[in-house]
């Protein structure tokens, strides 16, 4: 098995009837991705993690996703630019941004750049993935 953490791309079969998504999925913190890895694959999503803000840059460029989950990164909100590009390349797509603790300035700032929400490392990963579904079905909808 592949380490999510060294992970840069890994298919996964989704359960029978459940959409298949793919989903990029950009954090620093190798708890966090291993965190988000589970549920998004548990969900039946297609992912694909960069452990470096950079690489999550260059890789918009060359590949398409319905959806992204960015970690904020500290308080300066280093994902910052990931979310900016992400928009850039499909405004349509939804982007999370998730940190370990909520900041009110990243929150605004990420909310006004056009984030499809903004969470705290969610306690049970049945919210999580309500959030996922709901943000999806919005997007399948428009």
């Amino acid at each position: 098995m592949v380490s999510p953490i060294k992970a840069v791309s890994e298919r996964f079969e989704p359960a029978s009837g459940r959409p298949r998504f793919r989903t990029l999925l950009v954090d620093e913190d190798p708890s966090d991705v291993r965190y988000y890895y589970g549920i998004l694959r548990a969900i039946g999503h297609e992912v694909v993690v960069c452990n470096r803000y950079a690489d999550a840059l260059a890789l918009l460029g060359r590949e398409t996703f319905d959806m992204a989950v960015v970690g904020q990164g500290s308080p300066a909100f280093e994902g910052r630019q990931v979310l900016a590009r992400a928009l850039e390349m499909n405004p349509r797509m939804p982007v999370l941004v998730v940190a370990r603790a909520l900041d009110i300035d990243c929150y605004m700032e990420a909310m006004e750049m056009g984030a499809a929400d903004y969470l705290e490392r969610c306690a049970a990963p049945r919210d999580f993935m309500r959030v996922v579904d709901a943000h999806l079905q919005v997007k399948e909808a428009a």
